[in-house]
């Protein structure tokens, strides 16, 4: 997975741990959520809630050090994080995180260990109607409920590859979603798109949150998930994939899916 910077740069605004009332969760309601839309990246001091912590994103990713093991927070998964547990992690820019914090008693899957979660759509979007709508102390708790409910535990790896939507992106985004191995430089796509590198990279960042390099990693990533549940060998995923010895493949499955391809693929 991806690493964490030891410590933000100056550039990189520092979200100090809170406990105020936005991060509270007061009976009889199960869980409130916060939502954070910066246009540069974020950073997180080691700290710990009182509170469980479910971490989300709507768009891009976010990279956490929790319990000695690096997790990357994609949309669609989110990390369970227990309370009193100690963490930290980062986000690159435009990253739309959103952190759910969940009363410790009173319900059920309070899992011990940190745990990725599978929010599907209507989870996520009933969990921020809950943060805007007005309702009756029932209705918010009858609907808190329902995403208790709905909230999955999974061992499996889903990567939510986000589409860039600008069209001066389109071919850039058919070819190497048709050819993850397409290994052309910034710099030639640039040329390509008929553009600057700085400007390819500008609207990357504010497409998907993501650097060009990570967005193809994660098409990489998710093209070799594929591969391995169907059996293909690690070799052979990784130059179908783009990378030229399998130990390069190896590293990045690593530090993107936060496992080996080999263990993946016993489980798979």
């Amino acid at each position: 997975m991806l690493s964490l910077a030891p410590h933000p740069t100056l550039d990189t605004p520092v979200l100090p741990p809170s406990h105020g009332p936005e991060h509270s969760v007061v009976h009889p309601f199960l869980l409130t959520t916060s939502v954070h839309e910066p246009d540069r990246p974020l950073s997180w001091p080691p700290h710990h809630h009182p509170e469980h912590e479910l971490l989300w994103t709507e768009r891009g990713v976010a990279t956490m050090f929790v319990a000695g093991s690096h997790w990357t927070v994609t949309p669609g998964i989110g990390l369970w994080i227990p309370a009193g547990i100690e963490h930290e992690g980062q986000t690159r820019d435009r990253t739309a995180v959103r952190a759910t914090y969940f009363a410790t008693a009173g319900w059920g899957p309070a899992w011990q260990r940190p745990q990725a979660v599978r929010l599907a759509p209507a989870v996520r979007e009933l969990l921020i109607h809950l943060k805007h709508a007005h309702m009756s102390v029932e209705q918010r708790v009858r609907a808190q409920r329902v995403c208790v409910d709905l909230l999955e535990a999974t061992d499996a790896v889903e990567l939510d590859v986000p589409i860039p939507n600008d069209p001066r992106l389109a071919m850039l985004v058919e070819m190497i979603l048709h050819d993850p191995a397409d290994d052309r430089t910034l710099d030639q796509w640039a040329s390509l798109l008929n553009m600057t590198t700085r400007t390819l990279t500008r609207v990357f960042a504010a497409e998907v949150a993501l650097s060009f390099a990570q967005w193809r990693r994660l098409v990489r990533m998710r093209a070799a998930l594929g591969h391995l549940a169907r059996g293909m060998s690690v070799k052979a995923v990784a130059r179908e994939v783009g990378y030229r010895t399998p130990s390069a493949f190896v590293t990045a499955f690593r530090r993107t899916v936060g496992t080996t391809p080999g263990e993946y693929a016993g489980r798979a």
